[in-house]
């Protein structure tokens, strides 16, 4: 039991770590945005095993279900909404999105 408590303190303090790096950047607006039409997309397969990936402006994004993150992670095979040539502005801070914006 004690050796479960453990595990969950520390999964519980990364997770909230990664949320808090990324609600300061965005807070100081340290952040970028891009735009444009999504290029290169590669869907992540539905059982897993390889990152959902694709381009926007130049700008490389790739990410999981499975990554533990407070970024946008939602991908294709399980409902998530990109797809190649869709129009997006994307808010990212490092490599992880904070705000995805889909024109109609």
């Amino acid at each position: 039991m004690t050796f479960f408590g453990i595990v969950w303190t520390g999964a519980w303090a990364l997770n909230y770590s990664l949320y808090a790096r990324l609600h300061d950047a965005v807070d100081r607006k340290e952040y970028r945005v891009v735009e444009g039409r999504v290029t290169e997309f590669v869907p992540m397969p539905y059982q897993g095993h390889a990152n959902e990936s694709f381009v926007v402006s130049g700008h490389r994004f790739s990410y999981s279900d499975y990554d533990l993150t407070k970024g946008f992670n939602w991908t294709q095979s399980h409902g998530g909404p990109i797809r190649e040539n869709l129009q997006v502005r994307i808010t990212y801070v490092d490599d992880s999105i904070v705000k995805l914006e889909i024109a109609k």
